[in-house]
């Protein structure tokens, strides 16, 4: 199984990306995957991490334009700071880590 490439993504990198990391994190290691590479960063900054790395999936916690996505899947991931389908956005992701 190859460690997947993920950026997670907020408005300002420091709150709620934090938060999304460790919920990822938290999946990982809950069901015996590789701990996955996480690039932390501003949905300003999701066009360049997207540029000079290969990334699996993006894991926004409010809206992304989808014009900078490149096609590249996306999960929402609100959830996590909401708390309402958390366990949704939790399975899509175990999903994801697993593909």
């Amino acid at each position: 199984m190859n460690k997947k490439t993920i950026i997670i993504c907020c408005a300002s990198s420091m709150i709620t990306s934090t938060l999304a990391s460790e919920k990822v994190k938290s999946i990982a290691s809950e069901n015996g995957l590789p701990m996955p590479n996480i690039i932390q960063c501003k949905f300003s900054e999701v066009q360049g991490n997207l540029k000079t790395n290969k990334v699996d999936f993006i894991v926004p916690t409010g809206k992304l334009d989808k014009n900078v996505t490149e096609n590249i899947p996306v999960i929402q991931a609100t959830s996590f700071v909401t708390g309402v389908g958390e366990e949704k956005t939790s399975a899509e992701i175990l999903r994801a880590l697993k593909e």
